[in-house]
């Protein structure tokens, strides 16, 4: 059984959420999880069910994961002839990013 653990306030974390979702939801997930820079997936999910929105922790890993991201977005594109061709998906992960971005530019200007 693993360690109890309390949070930043001194609380027990001792109740189970869970959800079930598709793979290609659990991979989204996964996604914002490491693009986000958040130091696991349950600080991302209670922040995000919690506060309603997600705070970006800008560091190197998070910069790592944007670009390991690009890189799979530019491969893709490269494979593509046509614009039309483009599937989808590739398009939230640059949805992501680009909301990741803006909610720097907002912090910056508060």
């Amino acid at each position: 059984m693993s360690r109890k653990l309390m949070d930043d306030k001194n609380r027990w974390r001792n109740k189970v959420v869970a959800f079930r979702c598709s793979p290609e939801e659990s991979e989204e997930i996964d996604r914002r999880v490491r693009l986000c820079g958040a130091r696991t997936k349950q600080d991302y999910i209670l922040e995000s069910l919690l506060h309603q929105r997600v705070t970006a922790v800008g560091n190197p890993r998070m910069l790592t994961q944007f670009r390991a991201q690009l890189n799979e977005i530019m491969d893709e594109l490269r494979r593509v002839d046509k614009a039309d061709e483009i599937p989808e998906e590739l398009f939230t992960p640059v949805r992501t990013m680009l909301e990741i971005l803006e909610s720097f530019e907002r912090s910056d200007s508060e």
